[in-house]
């Protein structure tokens, strides 16, 4: 029998994990929403910067967390230059042209990250966070509770940014409708050039926290790549609600799935409540188109 004490412990493991999945995700989703670009590199660019944390941390001894202060203005000019070199020019093109372009660029720093670091996983020696609290049968691991922390102030601070600012609101109303927020005057290349920076720098952040406890091999984005496009078709570009509460639900399947499942296959736990969340809601928890 599974006791409840491992019940507890998995479920405030997943939601610490969906919290994360969250994070990851919501790049993805502010690109897709506003941009309307199927972006298949992105699990990729965030292997990218794990391999960068990897890298800092070895060679300067810095901990994940503060690599963050410089990966993410860092990878803010690469999703810069990453838009205007690759993604801007196929803006507005047949959608498997920007499929191709995306998966291009995906299988291009796959096929780096192979050539330079082979197929060995890497992980950081040392955190600051890596230690643990006992509370009665349940285990609290400092890394895990720390991003979960990060992750809810930063969904938070862009949940204001998005709705209390000029260049938020711009946002909201190019995903919303395109064609009229052109009309009222919102320069539509210079928010998709921000958009994309803005959700590479959160793929940067994503990264430096995954580097606490996690390892970076250079197939991490595919299984991060999927479990975002999951994350974002369920939450039905609801925002950073839909995000946030679709990314809790994923972070709970895959945790309590492993309790039934071996962790190969624990994964078919999150596809099947997605398949059943899409069937009740094809529009996702918080569809707005």
């Amino acid at each position: 029998m599974i006791s409840p004490s491992l019940v507890l412990q998995n479920t405030i493991d997943g939601v610490f994990l969906g919290l994360f999945y969250s994070l990851v995700a919501m790049g993805l989703a502010l690109i897709f929403g506003v941009m309307d670009i199927i972006n298949f590199a992105h699990g990729d660019l965030l292997m990218l910067a794990a391999y960068f944390v990897w890298l800092t941390s070895a060679d300067l001894s810095v901990d994940p967390t503060v690599t963050a202060l410089l990966l993410v203005p860092l990878f803010f000019l690469i999703g810069l230059s990453i838009h205007y070199s690759m993604i801007q020019p196929v803006l507005g093109k047949e959608p498997l042209i920007q499929i191709a372009v995306t998966v291009g660029l995906g299988l291009i720093l796959q096929n780096i990250a192979l050539a330079i670091f082979k197929a060995e996983p890497k992980a950081v020696a040392y955190s600051l966070f890596s230690f643990s609290y006992s509370i009665g049968p349940i285990t609290l691991y400092a890394s895990k509770l720390f991003i979960a922390v990060v992750s809810i102030v930063t969904l938070y601070v862009l949940n204001l940014f998005l709705n209390r600012t000029f260049l938020g609101l711009a946002m909201k109303s190019t995903a919303d409708n395109r064609e009229v927020a052109q009309l009222m005057g919102i320069n539509a290349k210079r928010l998709y050039a921000l958009t994309f920076g803005l959700g590479t720098a959160l793929i940067a952040l994503s990264a430096s926290l995954w580097m606490t406890f996690g390892q970076v091999q250079p197939y991490l984005g595919t299984s991060f790549s999927l479990i975002s496009w999951v994350i974002v078709a369920m939450g039905g570009l609801g925002g950073v609600t839909g995000v946030l509460y679709s990314g809790i639900i994923v972070g709970l399947a895959e945790s309590l799935g492993s309790l039934f499942l071996t962790p190969s296959a624990r994964m078919a736990v999150v596809y099947i409540v997605f398949f059943l969340v899409l069937w009740f809601r094809p529009r996702g928890l918080f569809g707005r188109r």
